[in-house]
């Protein structure tokens, strides 16, 4: 799985937030979200009119489980200081993970199964 996070300036850029800062604040904010159990890498970028991170939690439980870590919370919310919010959050599965649904789906669609 991977989550894609869109974050973009809420308005206005501050006066007092650097390059530097945003850079070392997404790495901070990264490196912690990486330590939550199951949350496996997570990368940012910059591009979608800001800065987007990508990360491959192992499953939908983990991605809300960031959300409970201390750290991670402080960590957000230190980038969210920077006048950052969160725009867009997109989650993607491997089709590998997808077909059984599907498949269930399309079975009962065809009356084999309730």
């Amino acid at each position: 799985m991977l989550r894609i996070t869109t974050w973009r300036p809420t308005g206005p850029a501050r006066n007092d937030v650097t390059q530097s800062m945003v850079i070392q604040t997404a790495n901070e904010m990264c490196a912690a979200l990486e330590k939550v159990p199951g949350a496996g890498k997570v990368r940012w970028y910059y591009g979608n009119g800001g800065i987007v991170t990508i990360g491959e939690p192992d499953n939908y439980g983990v991605a809300d489980s960031i959300l409970t870590s201390p750290a991670a919370q402080s960590a957000v919310a230190r980038f969210l200081g920077l006048g950052f919010g969160i725009a867009e959050d997109q989650f993607l599965l491997e089709a590998a993970r997808v077909m059984p649904f599907i498949e269930a789906q399309q079975a009962v669609e065809a009356g084999l199964t309730r």
